[in-house]
């Protein structure tokens, strides 16, 4: 539970708050433990006046300290309690700030506490979507002495976290639920449930006969094809939210003929995008042609050439670079020559509900061009263990949730510096117009950066974008007031069940 994950943060919303948050349903930024923000001129300093009389629900005070050392945990690496967790399946702070305090492409110098109910953060450069930001869940406020008290242990099965937020832990029953109950020392609106039982249930046909048997009221990323049954049903409903994400497949470049971008782009051409949507997910969707995802599309090239589907275009490609009878082996960097591997993770995403039949489908497409592929997974945090350390080779199944209504979210994350390291990809000229666009203070100015940065990245194609699907989401007619968000974060405190 200290964590970024963003299967984790479903629990963590509800325990702890940021200085912001979205408005129900929405992108739009809201007051939480921060009830004004103001920028100075360039936006390189940012001050936030805090909500007074809040407490943690171990009984301290929430305050401007509580803040600085809930950033320093974040931003700086040897802060003595500073942020911990298993392996590093994240790094949502070098993701959007460019990295950590005193790196020298980060956007963060410090965060100041000017009193006890002022905080000022200083940046080493405009940033003016800071607010959009900050009201990521990520970005969730512990109690300082909960932290201080567990040191190492904050956050697992035997100590829980501590918060402000409308629900408090009281349970880990580790692999299979977390119990929280409600805060009523909460400041806000008190939970109109006594409490709230999070199950961990990974396939999504156990969750959906689980719904229908009453033994669970509401659940996430349900497959595609559950859409019809449960919208037929005269006790469960479907809980609709606009796609905020992408599903893409990313490449080693580190691994041969990865590194020739004509077998990228014949690997792009080779998949079907439009039988992968309807097989996998029910038609409801988008295909992607870049990483924007609907909600963000004033930034998209408006000449972007996309991949369209073309098998013959991807065998004369293949030709070109010297496959015409494809490939079916990958040579790493030292020279050892290994099966190619399409990698597909075990469990159920949002982008990838079910991840192992769309692997299937894109086995059989790049088949058809002459690419043989040997299927593989692990276990999911062993997955994002070795993806992060570089050690995932061929091709690997990966997706984003949106966290925030910034193009950036999309594009640093996956192409700014040091972000797609693991698979063999940089390019100066993209990370400068990122960072130019992330810094720009104006609309027009930002747009016009983005696209510029999207059109090299759909030339260079490290990663290839697969889709934009909504999660299919569902729960009893019975409970009233859940209103998902499109980052994945809402708070369960508005759920209600009636009898």
């Amino acid at each position: 539970m200290d964590t970024t994950t963003g299967t984790a943060l479903i629990v963590t919303r509800q325990i702890q708050e940021s200085l912001l948050g979205f408005k129900p349903g929405t992108l739009e930024v809201q007051p939480e433990l921060a009830t004004k923000w103001e920028p100075n001129a360039d936006s390189t300093e940012w001050t936030f006046t805090l909500r007074e009389g809040v407490k943690f629900s171990d009984g301290t005070d929430f305050n401007a300290d509580a803040v600085v050392f809930n950033f320093q945990r974040l931003f700086v690496p040897d802060f003595e309690f500073g942020f911990r967790a298993e392996g590093k399946q994240y790094n949502i702070v070098p993701d959007i700030f460019g990295g950590y305090a005193g790196d020298p492409n980060s956007a963060f110098k410090e965060v100041v506490a000017v009193d006890p109910t002022t905080v000022k953060f200083v940046l080493t450069r405009p940033v003016p979507l800071l607010p959009s930001y900050l009201a990521a869940s990520y970005f969730g406020i512990s109690s300082p002495e909960a932290v201080k008290a567990a040191k190492e242990k904050y956050g697992s099965p035997e100590v829980g976290g501590v918060g402000t937020g409308p629900f408090k832990f009281e349970r880990w029953d580790a692999g299979q639920s977390i119990t929280l109950v409600r805060n009523e020392a909460y400041w806000g609106d008190k939970a109109k449930m006594p409490g709230v039982v999070v199950r961990f249930i990974a396939e999504a046909p156990q969750r959906l006969a689980e719904l229908e048997a009453g033994t669970i009221d509401f659940t996430i990323n349900l497959n595609a094809d559950s859409r019809d049954k449960i919208s037929s049903s005269a006790d469960l409903q479907v809980v609709d939210l606009t796609p905020f994400n992408i599903a893409y497949l990313s490449l080693n470049l580190n691994n041969k003929p990865f590194d020739d971008v004509k077998v990228r782009q014949a690997v792009a051409y080779a998949i079907n995008k439009q039988e992968i949507l309807d097989a996998s997910y029910g038609g409801v969707g988008s295909i992607a042609d870049d990483f924007l995802p609907d909600g963000l599309s004033d930034y998209r090239p408006s000449d972007l050439e996309p991949y369209a589907y073309d098998p013959d275009k991807a065998k004369a490609l293949l030709a070109e670079a010297g496959y015409p009878d494809g490939f079916s082996t990958m040579v790493l960097t030292d020279g050892t020559e290994l099966p190619l591997e399409l990698w597909y993770m075990p469990v159920s995403r949002p982008y990838y509900p079910d991840a192992k039949s769309v692997a299937e489908l894109y086995a059989a497409q790049l088949s058809d061009v002459g690419i043989k592929v040997e299927l593989k997974t692990e276990d999911w945090g062993v997955y994002l263990d070795n993806w992060d350390a570089g050690l995932k080779n061929g091709m690997v199944m990966l997706g984003w949730t949106g966290d925030y209504g910034d193009p950036n979210n999309f594009l640093f994350t996956h192409f700014g510096p040091g972000n797609a390291d693991e698979a063999g990809y940089s390019n100066e000229q993209v990370w400068k117009l990122l960072a130019d666009a992330g810094a720009a203070t104006t609309p027009a100015e930002s747009i016009k950066l983005f696209q510029e940065a999207g059109k090299l990245i759909n030339t260079d194609l490290p990663r290839i974008p697969i889709v934009h699907a909504p999660p299919v989401l569902a729960a009893k007619k019975a409970l009233q007031g859940w209103v998902p968000n499109p980052t994945g974060g809402e708070s369960f405190a508005p759920i209600s069940i009636t009898k």
